[in-house]
């Protein structure tokens, strides 16, 4: 879980510079903006599964 984190954080990551660094959305048009969705929603399936797991767990180890 978290390697999925750190791979969801890689790719989120990846997707905001690209937004906020570079001027992809409007050299490449539609393909760079489907890009830099692609890769922060990737980012985000990935993040969130791993947080629920991790606070279950967390929650687990109080009540035992």
């Amino acid at each position: 879980m978290v390697a999925s984190l750190f791979l969801g954080l890689l790719l989120g990551g990846a997707g905001l510079g690209l937004l906020w660094f570079t001027d992809i959305t409007a050299s490449w048009g539609i393909e760079g903006i489907g890009l830099v969705v692609v890769l922060i929603t990737l980012g985000v399936f990935f993040i969130v599964p791993a947080k629920i797991y991790i606070i279950i767990r967390f929650t687990q180890r109080r009540h035992n």
